[in-house]
């Protein structure tokens, strides 16, 4: 049984994250498992020679209550979604050690189709300029990661923007998006972005992208360009302006994921994100 991974610290956005996830879950027809995870501090000498700490056993007992009411507080949410949607269950789980390490050891177990997590500055682009954990997560999963900014619930799915340079692995996350398009209905636009200095992106290699997208047979697919300077910035206000609801990014270390955020403004550029972002291995299978 397919799952999606919920990540919370329990803060005030977690709310935002589980609706999120709940949305997603009843299209998916996947389960739910809320993950808190806890860095382990020295432990305490008293506690034997495999001791828990005393900051390690506050943890557990705290996480263990809080993770209960974030699922008491979903149940309902389940409940109300329309009459087709998949009713899921909630498996609740607390990890030790870093983030990425516990999704990563989850990604061995269980079927996991897709990540949700929040940005806990209430930027998503300066999260994954800065989170570690956010970095560490998407460094260490074969799947898409969703980052939820504060204040900037997952609304609806109407519209995708999906940011890409032509490149051929940016192909696989295309093909995802129309798997995922044909069962919340919504566009996709494929806009170009072209680097300031870089070359390629011509009519050419837009055909021969086009060419292989039109094999998924996927009715909705409009394509946009944008190049020039400050193009994170541009990107961001395409999105605001073309009623997107959702921005994707292809990642690996190549991406232009990277390339985009690789500069010393950047961090200033994108602290205005008002918008969930999908992060998608550029070697996505699509299953």
């Amino acid at each position: 049984m397919k799952k999606i991974l919920v990540l919370t610290d329990f803060t005030d956005q977690s709310g935002q994250i589980t609706e999120a996830a709940v949305k997603l879950s009843g299209k998916l027809h996947a389960n739910l498992i809320l993950l808190n995870a806890f860095v382990s501090q020295p432990a305490l000498s008293e506690y034997g020679t495999n001791p828990w700490s005393a900051e390690e056993l506050l943890w557990a007992d705290e996480s263990k209550r809080k993770l209960a009411l974030l699922k008491e507080d979903m149940e309902p949410l389940i409940a109300a979604l329309p009459t087709a949607d998949y009713r899921a269950s909630i498996d609740c789980r607390q990890g030790m050690g870093s983030l990425g390490s516990q999704v990563k050891d989850m990604l061995k177990n269980d079927t996991i189709e897709l990540v949700v997590m929040g940005a806990r500055t209430g930027s998503a682009w300066d999260h994954l300029l800065m989170g570690s954990d956010t970095v560490s997560v998407i460094n260490h999963t074969d799947r898409p990661v969703m980052i939820i900014p504060a204040g900037h619930p997952l609304k609806s799915l109407k519209k995708v923007t999906i940011a890409t340079d032509f490149d051929e692995a940016d192909l696989n996350a295309v093909h995802y998006l129309t798997r995922l398009g044909r069962l919340f209905n919504f566009t996709i636009e494929i806009t170009h972005v072209k680097l300031w200095g870089e070359e390629g992106g011509g009519e050419a290699q837009q055909a021969a992208f086009a060419k292989h997208v039109a094999k998924f047979n996927y009715d909705g697919i409009a394509y946009q360009n944008i190049s020039g300077k400050d193009l994170v910035n541009r990107l961001n206000k395409l999105v605001e302006e073309n009623g997107s609801d959702l921005l994707v990014l292809v990642h690996d270390k190549h991406s232009l994921l990277d390339r985009l955020i690789n500069g010393s403004n950047a961090k200033s550029l994108l602290e205005k994100q008002e918008f969930p972002v999908m992060i998608i291995p550029a070697g996505i299978v699509v299953k």
